[in-house]
């Protein structure tokens, strides 16, 4: 069965690559020997998956976009996180990110603690360059998924968040 590579990064010093299903493998020392570390997600989940390391977890960010598969959700995005449990080669739903921000991009993926962002809250995802392509479409803006409401907003609506990067620095509003 073939697969599409979802994403890839460095966790403990080793690469990892998640595939569209949520399979996950970490790629050996040597480069040759490959080892599964996750199983795919149960339901498949949404059809973007992107790798992130978090405070010496690995994340799992399970994206799904309204333009490509029909939910029931307001919002036209939905986006389901997840931590390694190693142990178990599963993925396990994560609720709350605590006092972390998640930046996802196209091009990089991190966390930061929002007590480090100058009083901002946590437990949010913000969303980076041109990641959803259906919010994209709507709105070509920064926008901020705030978990604990489960409500999208756009970075210019959310002073909080918006003061950090207004103006916005190069590495946040492009590309990489």
């Amino acid at each position: 069965m073939q697969t599409n590579l979802g994403d890839i990064c460095l966790f403990k010093g080793q690469p990892y690559a998640v595939d569209d299903s949520g399979r996950t493998i970490r790629v050996g020392p040597d480069n040759s020997s490959v080892q599964l570390v996750a199983e795919p997600l149960v339901d498949g989940g949404g059809l973007r998956k992107l790798l992130v390391e978090s405070e010496g977890d690995l994340l799992l960010a399970d994206i799904h976009d309204r333009l490509y598969i029909d939910f029931p959700c307001h919002d036209p995005i939905r986006i389901d996180l997840f931590k390694l449990n190693e142990k178990e080669k599963k993925w396990v739903k994560l609720t709350n990110l605590g006092d972390r921000v998640l930046f996802l991009g196209e091009c990089c993926s991190f966390t930061v603690s929002a007590s480090d962002l100058c009083g901002s809250k946590g437990n949010c995802v913000i969303l980076l360059d041109n990641l959803i392509e259906s919010w994209t479409k709507m709105r070509p803006e920064t926008c901020i998924l705030h978990l604990d409401e489960g409500r999208l907003s756009l970075l210019s609506d959310d002073p909080e968040y918006s003061n950090l990067f207004w103006p916005p620095p190069e590495w946040i509003v492009k590309s990489c």
